[in-house]
């Protein structure tokens, strides 16, 4: 989700963080922020399935 414009002026960093780690799926979630700054600009999810071993 874009939340506003990133500073044209700073870098843009993210924080991600795994939510939950279980037998075969994997969810985390990150946020996107401009250098120096407290508000985000974007923030996504996303699930994994972890491959079953052969």
């Amino acid at each position: 989700n874009f939340l506003r414009k990133p500073r044209p002026d700073r870098r843009v960093v993210a924080r991600c963080r795994l939510m939950k780690l279980g037998k075969s799926l994997a969810v985390g979630e990150v946020w996107i922020f401009s250098e120096g700054e407290e508000e985000p600009v974007a923030h996504a999810t996303g699930t994994y399935a972890i491959p079953r071993d052969r």
